[in-house]
C-alpha cells in the first residue's frame, strides 16, 4: 500500500550528496572515492525515505565489494522513469555482490523500482537503480 502523503518533491542531487557524505569514511578505508554527477536541477517526486534507503544500501554494498576505485553516481530521466547509475572502474567482486543485489532488488521493488548490473571483463561495472517519478503527487 502506497502512502501518498510521504511523497514529496526533492532535488535528487541533495539526497545523493547526503548519502555520499555518510559513505566517505568507508570509501576512504577502501582507498576509493565517490563523485556525484547528478544534475543539480533534477527534481523527482517519490518516497524520499525509500529512495534514500535503496540508494544508500546499494552504494554501501558497492563500497564493501570494491577497493581502490572511483565510484561515479549520475542520473537521467527516461520519460517518467528516473535512472540512477553507479559506475565503478572494474574492481567490483561480482560473485559476492550478487547475494547483496538480490536483497537490494527487494527493497527497490517496494518503491516500484528495479536494480540491475552490467559489466564486461576488464571494463567498468554499472549498477542501475530505476524508479518511477510520480509527478502527480506534488503540487
Amino acid at each position: 500500500m502506497k502512502n501518498e502523503s510521504i511523497k514529496s518533491r526533492m532535488v535528487l542531487q541533495e539526497i545523493v550528496s547526503r548519502i555520499l557524505v555518510s559513505c566517505v569514511p568507508s570509501a576512504s578505508r577502501k582507498n576509493s572515492f565517490i563523485i556525484n554527477d547528478v544534475p543539480s536541477d533534477m527534481q523527482v517526486t517519490t518516497d524520499e525515505h525509500m529512495v534514500a534507503t535503496v540508494f544508500g544500501t546499494l552504494l554501501n554494498a558497492v563500497i564493501t565489494h570494491t577497493e581502490n576505485t572511483c565510484i561515479r553516481v549520475s542520473a537521467k530521466f527516461y520519460g517518467r522513469v528516473v535512472v540512477l547509475h553507479l559506475k565503478e572502474a572494474h574492481t567490483l567482486n561480482s560473485s559476492s555482490f550478487a547475494t547483496t543485489l538480490r536483497q537490494i532488488q527487494q527493497l527497490a521493488e517496494k518503491v516500484g523500482g528495479t536494480v540491475s548490473i552490467s559489466n564486461n571483463a576488464g571494463e567498468a561495472t554499472t549498477i542501475v537503480f530505476s524508479f518511477l517519478n510520480n509527478l502527480t503527487a506534488a503540487a
